[in-house]
């Protein structure tokens, strides 16, 4: 008989639900109205679930963690049947209309309560508001270092070997635990539910959190909570380009090439 000479590893995955239609109207708050809206999970938090599945496969377990409405409690439930072991999702009236600040708040209260973690990992950025600021957030909150658009992910020993892609190419980091790491979407596909994870996820309840178990209070949540407004919103489309059009190929090169040359001096 022999063992793994490594402790069994915990990472904590926060995922958020995001709306699939492009065309979701908003409140006159100017906050998203996700009522009767289709919600799908946010395709690079799928990629950092399938990251820490991997990295957790026979020696580990895997937390997911979101916040939202009660509904997302069945959401959270195909997650586990595709291999989380445990979900959990804090759900109150007082967390309706938290920006990043207030939501990476909440989360961090979430994961402290939740017992020691090896590492978080989250998507690089939600597809509903674009920000990519929850896992610099969350960092920071929690007093740990973060890395950020990685696009793989691989361990070496004690540490974990990180490729992280930059408008220059890509980076490749060496980082020891615990630490924040944030996915691109796309990076790794999430894996479907089989039959054995989805009669485990029958029997696997997913808890729930309000704001008094997390211990905030109404100032620090939601709205009240929030450091940031929406004060106004418009819709833009890019408008047709000016210039004169060219239907003959040879002199929309020769055009091509002034047009580059001149981009390049």
């Amino acid at each position: 008989h022999c063992c793994n000479i490594y402790p069994m590893r915990h990472i904590l995955v926060c995922v958020k639900a995001v709306p699939v239609s492009t065309s979701v109207a908003v409140d006159g708050q100017l906050r998203l109205k996700r009522e009767g809206a289709g919600l799908q999970w946010n395709i690079a938090d799928e990629s950092a679930l399938e990251a820490a599945l991997r990295l957790t496969d026979g020696n580990g377990r895997v937390t997911v963690l979101t916040m939202g409405p009660a509904k997302l409690a069945e959401p959270l439930s195909e997650l586990l049947a595709r291999g989380a072991g445990r979900a959990v999702l804090i759900t109150d009236r007082l967390m309706a209309g938290a920006d990043t600040h207030a939501t990476a708040r909440a989360l961090a209260a979430a994961a402290e309560k939740l017992g020691a973690f090896d590492a978080l990992f989250c998507g690089c950025k939600a597809i509903d508001g674009e920000t990519g600021q929850v896992p610099g957030e969350l960092a920071a909150a929690l007093g740990l270092p973060c890395v950020s658009n990685v696009e793989s992910i691989r361990e070496q020993g004690e540490k974990w070997i990180l490729s992280r892609r930059l408008e220059a190419g890509v980076q490749t980091l060496e980082a020891a635990e615990p630490l924040i790491v944030s996915f691109a979407a796309y990076s790794y596909p999430l894996r479907l539910a089989g039959i054995l994870g989805m009669r485990r996820a029958r029997k696997t309840p997913v808890e729930m959190l309000t704001a008094a178990d997390l211990g905030l209070t109404p100032a620090e949540c939601g709205l009240k909570g929030s450091l940031t407004r929406v004060t106004a919103m418009q819709t833009k489309f890019p408008g047709l380009r000016r210039g004169a059009r060219e239907t003959d190929p040879q002199v929309g090169v020769r055009e091509l090439t002034r047009i580059l040359r001149e981009a390049g001096s």
